[in-house]
């Protein structure tokens, strides 16, 4: 069933680690979200110290400049003042500002700099540590299953209601931890039955297919949250730039999202009919004569025809101007009158309407 898209979903850009650790590059992307529409820019926070070792392996095995993924995260990774100061940009440009973390000492940095998104990936959904730091956090929790069974979802949200200051606080992602997704693995009909399950909190799509298809769908079918990942272009370098999708491609999305509500908004048709009642006479027609007749013209059936405006004659009221002498030239360029037409048919009734 379609659901009703919600009016204040929101657009979520995940710039992840596409700045490739420069800290310029983070502010930039911040302006460009901004200018595109979007209501949230969302950047990660790794310490590495704190979430990784020496043997983790690359999910995607793109970087020869980095021998190991802890290196990678070292290299890209920004301090807790850069992350204040990325989280003043984007409040100053009154752009929500959310945080992915992957540790316990990522939350507490979140909390410490008032962060008032936080997003928990997929692979850390149930991850106590991370559960237990955010125990009174007052802000909103993006929780994503891209590799969870029902059964692990269910148990997430009864621990992170109790640990949220309220369960509105929270919302629930339909995710494939694929990257690139393909379309036939996006799951709205997932993202659907989330929303039967757990009507009490917002559900929306983090979304890895290629391009905004996928999104625009999950729209339609009331995502009160959509996440993307954004990159300057295509070309960048980086494990996520295949499922991302570049700043036209957003600008196109948050645009249809800010018409979606309007063109799904219940009409009634009788009363547009009622307001369109001037330009129902501008398209309608009345009876005329297809060709030029002088006086005296005997009209038949055949000469008839219906011309713009609305106003006139009808087409029924032809059946009684047959065999009718006309009174005056008729000229094809105007719809037939009463003066056309003979006294004495003009006495009767209907003509003497139609003057």
């Amino acid at each position: 069933m379609v659901m009703e898209p919600p009016k204040d979903s929101k657009i979520v850009a995940e710039i992840g680690l596409s700045h490739e650790g420069s800290l310029g590059q983070a502010h930039a992307f911040i302006d460009s979200v901004k200018n595109a529409g979007a209501d949230i820019v969302k950047f990660q926070i790794h310490i590495p110290e704190f979430e990784s070792s020496k043997i983790e392996e690359f999910r995607i095995n793109f970087s020869t400049q980095d021998s190991t993924r802890m290196a990678y995260w070292t290299r890209t990774a920004f301090t807790k003042l850069q992350f204040e100061e990325l989280n003043k940009h984007a409040s100053e440009l009154n752009l929500g500002f959310c945080v992915s973390v992957f540790s316990g000492r990522a939350v507490e940095w979140a909390r410490e700099l008032d962060v008032k998104f936080i997003k928990i990936g997929s692979g850390d959904i149930n991850n106590d540590e991370i559960l237990e730091s955010l125990d009174g956090y007052s802000g909103e929790v993006i929780l994503s299953s891209g590799m969870s069974n029902w059964n692990e979802i269910n148990n997430a949200i009864t621990k992170y209601s109790s640990r949220l200051k309220s369960v509105s606080n929270l919302t629930l992602l339909q995710c494939t931890s694929l990257y690139p997704t393909p379309f036939s693995l996006t799951g709205i009909n997932i993202m659907v039955e989330m929303q039967n399950r757990y009507p009490e909190i917002d559900i929306g799509l983090s979304d890895h297919t290629p391009g905004i298809n996928s999104a625009l769908i999950a729209l339609t079918h009331g995502a009160k949250v959509i996440e993307k990942h954004v990159t300057f272009s295509k070309f960048m370098f980086g494990p996520d730039i295949k499922s991302s999708i570049d700043f036209t491609e957003l600008t196109q999305l948050v645009n249809f999202r800010n018409d979606l509500f309007e063109i799904m908004t219940n009409v009634d048709k009788d009363l547009i009919a009622e307001k369109l009642t001037d330009q129902k006479k501008l398209f309608g027609r009345s009876l005329g004569l297809k060709f030029n007749y002088p006086a005296g013209h005997l009209l038949e059936k055949n000469d008839f025809c219906l011309r713009k405006p609305a106003g006139g004659f009808t087409w029924d009221d032809r059946v009684k101007f047959i065999g009718c002498r006309l009174s005056k030239d008729y000229s094809n360029d105007e719809i037939l009158q009463p003066t056309h037409l003979s006294s004495s048919l003009r006495s009767n009734k209907l003509l003497k309407r139609n003057q």
